[in-house]
């Protein structure tokens, strides 16, 4: 190895973390500080803001009145159609 031009010795090689060998997903030690860390089936499902959760395509069939129904009550409320059916899902599911 050359040294630099400055005559002083090579700076040393990076270490490795101490939390190296861990999984993102890992659930994190209790610290009493908020984690991004969350269990999950990959890392992008565990890492990420805990208040959200992952977005993924539903295909269902529905009948052609409740598809006009959605997009009306979307446009009335200034949403999405998909917002409207996943509030409605979270509604439903909170009972």
């Amino acid at each position: 190895m050359s040294k630099s031009s400055s005559g002083s010795t090579p700076r040393p090689g990076l270490r490795k973390a101490g939390d190296a060998d861990l999984h993102p997903s890992t659930p994190a030690p209790v610290t009493g500080e908020p984690s991004f860390l969350r269990r999950g089936l990959n890392t992008s499902d565990s890492v990420g803001p805990p208040d959200r959760d992952k977005l993924v395509d539903l295909g269902v069939k529905v009948p052609k009145s409740l598809r006009k129904a959605v997009r009306d009550e979307a446009k009335r409320r200034g949403m999405k159609p998909d917002e409207v059916v996943g509030e409605a899902l979270r509604d439903r599911m909170a009972r």
